[in-house]
């Protein structure tokens, strides 16, 4: 019985290590989206105003 049970404990922290890789590099790559938002946002605004439409997307930065 105490066999199965440090089987399980140890399967269970694979499981959590895991789990906390995969947040990381969802983080990570939600970081790197909002940036990459944040980029686009600033050609947008930039393209309004050489259009003669003024900033207007500078609330998105």
């Amino acid at each position: 019985m105490r066999m199965i049970l440090a089987y399980l404990a140890i399967a269970n922290i694979r499981w959590a290590r895991a789990d906390i890789a995969r947040s990381e590099r969802l983080a990570d790559e939600a970081d790197a989206a909002l940036l990459r938002s944040r980029g686009r946002v600033r050609v947008a605004d930039a393209l309004a105003t050489r259009a003669g439409l003024g900033p207007r997307f500078s609330h998105l930065r």
